[in-house]
């Protein structure tokens, strides 16, 4: 693991930053791979080719991290493939690979951040995110609408633009409301142990919206398997702005066992 790239961020777990599932907060990747890339254009010997926040970004959870672990992403430019040009983040803790980042359309940088073939981003590549916004958000089909609120300025960051953080923040409300009337309740992880968990996530960002903006969101299941099912989200103004465009690839689990486990009854049951 330390052989890859180089480091662009070093930080740790706290104990506010967990969340029901007594692990690290999905938000909390995101603000991590987003301060690494916001450093990239800073390190010598880098020339920016132009800052912007990424089209589409791709997190893949592939262990979780607790309270105290110490954090290290590390970053490197894919040099081929179909996503040449893409940066690629590794977050670990003590050499233990924790979650992949794939940034596709953002910054272009040249320089000091090496190239590695695309065979480096095996793990961190989409495995079944559409990145369609082709949804029906239809209730009757069990969609939910959810209204997390104005934008605050301390949301917003030094350019203006919404956080990363805080954009996956708002959909985690929206997916917490959304899921809990398919029937993942907390009587549910209470008495079983079962839950959720997202293991893909897929980012898209659209425009920007100023603070004082309300924002809504809309969410449905667009696909059911064995052991996972997708979420789709559209974030959005009440006057019907697109901020965002988010999916999340979830799998059921067993929180006792800490494994995945058949999807409930309930999503089988859906109409898509």
């Amino acid at each position: 693991m330390s052989e890859f790239g180089i480091p662009t961020l070093h930080s740790r777990v706290e104990s506010w930053e967990c969340d029901f599932n007594d692990h690290w907060n999905a938000r909390f990747y995101g603000r991590s791979f987003q301060l690494a890339l916001e450093t990239i254009p800073t390190l010598p010997g880098v020339t920016n080719l132009g800052e912007a926040p990424p089209l589409t970004r791709y997190i893949r959870f592939h262990h979780e991290l607790f309270v105290g672990a110490g954090v290290e992403v590390r970053s490197a430019r894919l040099a081929d493939g179909a996503h040449a040009g893409a940066i690629l983040h590794r977050l670990s803790s003590l050499g233990q690979l924790a979650a992949t980042a794939l940034d596709i359309g953002g910054i272009a940088v040249r320089g000091l951040l090496p190239d590695v073939p695309a065979s480096a981003a095996r793990l961190a590549l989409p495995r079944g995110l559409a990145g369609r916004d082709d949804a029906r958000w239809d209730i009757e089909r069990g969609a939910t609408l959810a209204e997390t609120g104005p934008i605050r300025p301390w949301e917003l960051d030094h350019r203006g633009r919404l956080l990363f953080e805080e954009l996956v923040r708002r959909v985690a409300l929206a997916s917490h409301f959304h899921v809990g009337q398919l029937g993942f309740t907390d009587e549910l992880r209470r008495e079983t142990g079962i839950s959720r968990m997202a293991v893909e996530t897929r980012v898209t960002q659209i425009s920007d919206a100023a603070a004082g903006t309300p924002v809504r969101i809309r969410s449905r299941v667009s696909q059911v398997g064995a052991k996972f099912f997708t979420v789709t989200h559209s974030v959005e103004t009440h006057a019907g702005q697109k901020l965002a465009f988010v999916e999340h690839s979830m799998v059921t689990v067993d929180l006792n066992a800490r494994r995945a486990i058949p999807v409930p009854e309930f999503l089988r049951r859906l109409e898509l």
